[in-house]
């Protein structure tokens, strides 16, 4: 048993297709998000469910840079009954299993395979998503091997493979910060880092510790944020790393510095900033500055929001196609942005009722657990982002 895990009282631990060609679920997406709505629509009853990845089981998160870790800690909480914010599912802790409070994103990954074999989910990796369409009732979701048939699609591919790189002139010169294997082994001793949030002060932080010399700019100041909104201000994880010698003696910060652009003059990279300064490096400049979400893919599906996320009803289903729904990082309810595994996890029982029920399968005991465990968040009428966050 890979975690410490406490089994729902008559809910069952695994789910099988179903042996048709038509699936009640399929998810897209074998990630954090993936997996954790994918056990609990097996919590929930369901058995004829498939999840489905273009690469393998928690990918996203190996592919992360070698010395980045979480900024939320893990703690085995639950024999008090309270979650390890790094959980994605009820009774499980990657604390637990791993040891490790603030864990890499190999080590993550390694813990979603662990629960995904233990659940004995239906994963059905390099597995590549090309189109979804409904057609008469059925969603027909088109890989290059076959079209897989479905009631009801789970869309949770999640972000970190979409990077943005646009925002300024010349940003296609500069290295996102996803595609860093490590950054110990970036050559140069003098870098440009665009995108103070998270992405960007974790590489400001490794490089200053190998005494290189590191210039951020960022278009606000999040580690100035007056807000506990972890979505919006930094981390303290971040904060405690920022507050050290090597931090402040080879990172400069430019708050409230946007980039105009960035050119290529004879091997020299030169960055400009919109109230006209100019800053140049011989080391390609590093960009981060978010990720653009895989929901554009699946964007017929959805109305759209005026901030261009997906519109969704009360149970994270599409307000124009019923049977598609939408899990992880880009999920928004009014100003509400669940975008860290403890704020979009609160979520994923919603998901599962409504499908459950569309099933005519009973949920009150499977929505009773979901909400002992504070899994079951169904009211944002009464809170603020502060209430999602503190």
């Amino acid at each position: 048993m890979p975690s410490e895990h406490k089994d729902i009282d008559g809910v069952p631990d695994t789910a099988s297709e179903d042996g048709h060609g038509e699936y009640d679920v399929i998810i897209v997406g074998a990630g954090a998000a993936g997996i954790g709505v994918g056990i609990a629509i097996a919590h929930a009853g369901i058995e004829s469910l498939l999840i489905v990845d273009r690469e393998t089981v928690g990918h996203s998160f190996s592919s992360w840079p070698d010395e980045t870790r979480f900024i939320t800690p893990s703690f085995p909480s639950n024999s008090i009954g309270m979650l390890d914010l790094n959980s994605i599912a009820i009774g499980i802790s990657p604390a637990f299993s791993m040891k490790v409070e603030h864990p890499t994103g190999k080590e993550y990954a390694e813990h979603l395979r662990d629960i995904s074999e233990f659940f004995e989910l239906p994963i059905r990796e390099k597995t590549d998503v090309m189109n979804i369409e409904k057609i008469e009732g059925l969603f027909h979701l088109v890989t290059k091997e076959e079209t897989l048939l479905a009631k009801n699609v789970i869309w949770a591919a999640g972000e970190y493979q979409y990077p943005l790189l646009d925002g300024f002139a010349g940003s296609e010169l500069c290295r996102h910060t996803s595609t860093v294997p490590s950054y110990n082994k970036l050559e140069g001793d003098d870098f440009l880092i665009i995108g103070g949030y998270e992405s960007g002060i974790d590489a400001a932080v490794h490089l200053s510790n190998m005494n290189k010399k590191v210039r951020l700019f960022d278009l606000n100041a999040p580690w100035l944020e007056e807000t506990s909104d972890p979505s919006v201000a930094l981390s303290t994880f971040s904060f405690e790393r920022m507050n050290n010698t090597s931090f402040e003696q080879n990172t400069k910060l430019f708050p409230n510095t946007p980039v105009k652009s960035v050119s290529v003059e004879d091997g020299v990279y030169v960055l400009k900033t919109q109230d006209g300064q100019t800053f140049s490096s011989t080391t390609q400049p590093l960009l981060a500055g978010g990720f653009s979400g895989s929901h554009k893919f699946v964007s017929h599906l959805f109305d759209e929001r005026e901030d261009g996320f997906p519109e969704l009803n009360e149970s994270d289903e599409s307000t124009v196609v019923p049977g598609m729904f939408l899990c992880g990082p880009s999920v928004r309810h009014d100003g509400h942005i669940f975008c860290f595994i403890f704020k979009f996890r609160q979520r994923f029982a919603i998901v599962a009722q409504a499908i459950a029920s569309s099933l005519d399968i009973p949920t009150d005991e499977f929505v009773e657990a979901y909400k002992s465990w504070g899994m079951y968040l169904d009211d944002l009428s009464c809170c603020g982002q502060e209430c999602l966050t503190c």
